[in-house]
């Protein structure tokens, strides 16, 4: 007598085979979310995509795909790179709006190519698409250069991370760390552009009683106490973050 676990196993078999779908038998709409989503975490999750199938490597290089492709696997510069593919590459992900390549272009021409004017651009396209490395550089340039742009670098700020909040000063450290790691490539060439931000800079007056200031100078990294954001100053908070970004990068 055939036992009836075996009838089972041979029932869940005939199941899974007719419930088996073919990835490439999907609506294309659904795919490109599939791949926009590996692409958004990892970019050479996507590489072994392009591999799946010929529609898959089509659907790769769709508009979304590389608008959400995540760029955190690749350098600033093509140290190790064929210049041209790894040129052609950033430039078709700059065309298709991809918050971090237009973020490195910007930070590439404003601290390296003596194009301050057109990084400045690209920097606001990526700020504008939500990139945080992009608002941070951005916000506090504009407030370094001060102006009508001060007020604008104080805005974007905000935006970025809740002010004065018990993970304000976590969030900027995780930024300041963020853009340290680009500082390790640029440092002697970005040293000139950030004197200039420096001799522009003009400290907020503000009317506050100084505990902001005197907190961040003691604890800069808020690791062994929190800030009391009921008496803490917003405008004390960006121009303590200005100085520590022109002594870092």
């Amino acid at each position: 007598m055939v036992s009836s676990s075996l009838f089972s196993s041979s029932s869940s078999i005939r199941k899974s085979k007719k419930t088996r779908i073919c990835l490439d038998s999907l609506p294309e709409d659904l795919l490109v979310e599939i791949s926009s989503s590996i692409a958004a975490s990892s970019l050479s999750e996507v590489r072994s995509l392009r591999l799946v199938s010929k529609p898959f490597r089509n659907i790769c290089d769709d508009q979304y795909v590389l608008c959400r492709l995540s760029l955190q696997e690749t350098p600033l510069l093509p140290w190790n790179h064929d210049h041209e593919t790894f040129s052609n590459f950033f430039k078709r992900c700059r065309k298709n709006g991809n918050p971090e390549a237009l973020f490195r272009r910007g930070f590439i021409h404003y601290f390296l190519d003596n194009r301050e004017h057109k990084g400045l651009k690209y920097l606001a396209k990526a700020a504008e698409k939500g990139n945080k490395e992009a608002k941070y550089v951005y916000g506090l340039i504009l407030i370094c250069l001060g102006g009508k742009t001060k007020q604008k670098g104080f805005k974007i700020l905000s935006s970025l991370v809740k002010p004065l909040m018990s993970t304000t000063i976590e969030d900027l450290v995780e930024l300041r760390h963020m853009i340290e790691k680009i500082r390790e490539f640029v440092w002697d060439h970005a040293n000139p552009v950030m004197e200039r931000l420096k001799t522009e800079y003009v400290r907020e007056k503000c009317k506050c009683d100084g505990k902001t200031t005197t907190f961040l100078a003691r604890n800069p990294y808020g690791e062994d106490e929190d800030m009391n954001t009921s008496s803490a100053c917003e405008f004390c908070l960006w121009d303590h973050e200005v100085e520590l970004f022109c002594k870092r990068i």
